[in-house]
């Protein structure tokens, strides 16, 4: 047979356009399975999202997360396609059980769902608490939870005690010389940083000695919000290849300085002996008991995780709290006529005392409900086998969360959910309906949060004595300050607040 010239001067265009039609039947046929043949097609959400997981990482770069996960839950209700393989619930009351908690009863024989890895990852040496596996972290919880329990609280009220008292003094010092607005962001950074450290490394950062946030904070900062360029470069690896291009180089140099900081400041407290106990006694006294060593190394990595846990969480509470009742007028008197009513002294207000004061404690879980301080959601992968979420079936290496903001603000949850109503903490026959069950601040199960009583004693003390002890005017230079983005947590800017002391007659 004899081929004509024109046959073969048409064979690369028949190739390249058998190569085409190929590709594109590819294409369709991979989009037909993500869209109505991937086991997560019964999830609702944008057809975008299970085809791409761009749309969300660019919401996740831009700060827009948690918007963007709220108006899709507010569209396509209780749970939500993010991604191809990422699933969002606002149906707390029951999944936070189901992907979080203790598996007894229905979850009976279930492995513990772990942590995605595309949102933990590991420090650069060794292994902390946040990330670890199951074996590691029941290791490090029989450690460190003697150092937050109720009886070591109660050894550090004194502690606690003379850094709100600072706090206070600090902020009288300086409102009778400067009538200007102040940062109570910075206000309530620096109060609860010197408290972690102290109980920690058995002195302070010195915030509120000096007035000034001290440079290792400024790195944490840096670095927290950066900390979402791992999820990209867990899912798209050759961008790891630009991290030198993508991160200042300061922030990168700074991460390695901040873990080497804390890591010295680790092991002086480890050598040192001291009069007072404080965290470190505790876990000093309970390492190497059977089931329950840390290696220096993990000592300083679980250090560096309770000095942000224990301090950044509890400063943007107390920030977002003080903005609420700034815009709430009606709630803060009724919140300044209990603790000025209940407290003639200010000397009165002890930790026994604020845990007694039923508004106070209402309008610290309507902020948490309202602002939670980590307003994403704790990120899960499903098991082998798959599970069922709120009744929803997930199948297997899903990564599943409770959405905390958009849980919280949801109208399936509570009634009138985007206004800020300490009443409905206080059985209210109003919100009789609301599923409080749905807010869960510090998670549940085997990884709930550790410094829960912690927190619960720094808002409650140091909210109850700045509203004891001063007059807030909100400047309107912050009118809006709760319109800001979310990088992992909220990055809050100034919150410009007028101080007056409250005057008394003797």
């Amino acid at each position: 047979m004899v081929t004509s010239s024109s046959d073969a001067g048409n064979r690369p265009l028949l190739l390249i356009s058998t190569f085409a039609t190929l590709s594109l039947l590819y294409f369709v046929g991979w989009i037909v399975h993500r869209l109505f043949l991937h086991p997560l097609h019964h999830i609702p959400g944008p057809w975008i999202n299970a085809v791409s997981r761009i749309p969300y990482a660019r919401h996740l770069i831009a700060g827009t997360t948690v918007d963007n996960v709220k108006f899709l839950h507010d569209k396509y209700g209780e749970v939500v396609r993010l991604s191809p393989n990422e699933v969002s619930f606002t149906s707390g009351d029951t999944a936070w059980q189901d992907i979080y908690g203790f598996r007894t009863g229905k979850l009976k024989g279930h492995e513990n769902m772990r942590k995605d890895p595309a949102w933990y990852s590991p420090p650069p040496t060794s292994t902390h608490i946040i990330v670890a596996n199951d074996e590691d972290h029941s290791r490090f919880r029989k450690v460190l939870s003697h150092a937050f329990s109720e009886k070591a609280l109660a050894q550090q009220e004194a502690l606690l005690q003379s850094y709100v008292d600072l706090l206070v003094g600090r902020l009288k010092e300086v409102i009778s010389k400067d009538s200007g607005p102040q940062d109570m962001v910075k206000w309530y950074n620096w109060t609860t940083f010197d408290i972690i450290a102290d109980l920690l490394f058995g002195e302070p950062f010195g915030c509120l000695q000096n007035l000034s946030t001290h440079k290792y904070i400024s790195l944490l900062f840096a670095n927290l919000k950066v900390f979402r360029l791992s999820y990209v470069m867990y899912y798209w690896p050759f961008i790891r290849r630009l991290r030198s291009l993508l991160l200042n180089q300061e922030i990168l140099q700074g991460r390695i300085d901040f873990y080497r900081w804390i890591g010295e400041r680790t092991q002086q407290r480890v050598q040192t002996e001291i009069q007072r106990p404080d965290f470190m006694t505790e876990i000093l006294k309970h390492n190497g008991e059977k089931g329950a060593e840390m290696t220096p190394t993990e000592m300083n990595n679980n250090a560096s995780i309770m000095i942000t846990a224990g301090s950044e969480t509890t400063a943007t509470l107390l920030s977002g709290v003080t903005y609420c009742l700034l815009k709430n007028p009606e709630v803060m008197k009724k919140l300044k006529d209990e603790v000025r009513g209940k407290w003639k002294k200010y000397d009165d207000i002890t930790l026994e005392a604020v845990n007694k004061a039923p508004y106070l404690i209402a309008v610290l879980q309507e902020a948490l409900r309202y602002y939670p301080p980590l307003p994403t959601g704790f990120e899960r992968r499903v098991g082998k086998g798959g599970e069922y979420v709120s009744g929803y079936f997930i199948p297997e290496d899903t990564a599943v969360c409770v959405s905390s903001s958009p849980t919280g603000r949801s109208p399936q949850n509570f009634k009138d959910p985007d206004s800020f109503i300490p009443e409905r903490w206080m059985d209210d026959p109003h919100f009789v309906d609301d599923k409080k069950t749905s807010i869960q601040p510090f998670s549940v199960g085997p990884r709930n949060c550790l410094g829960k009583n912690l927190a619960y004693a720094e808002m409650r003390l140091i909210l109850a004595k700045i509203m004891w002890s001063f007059d807030l005017e909100l400047s309107p230079k912050s009118e809006n300050w709760m319109e800001h983005k979310v990088f992992v947590v909220w990055k809050k800017p100034e919150l410009a607040v007028h101080i007056r002391e409250v005057e008394r007659e003797d």
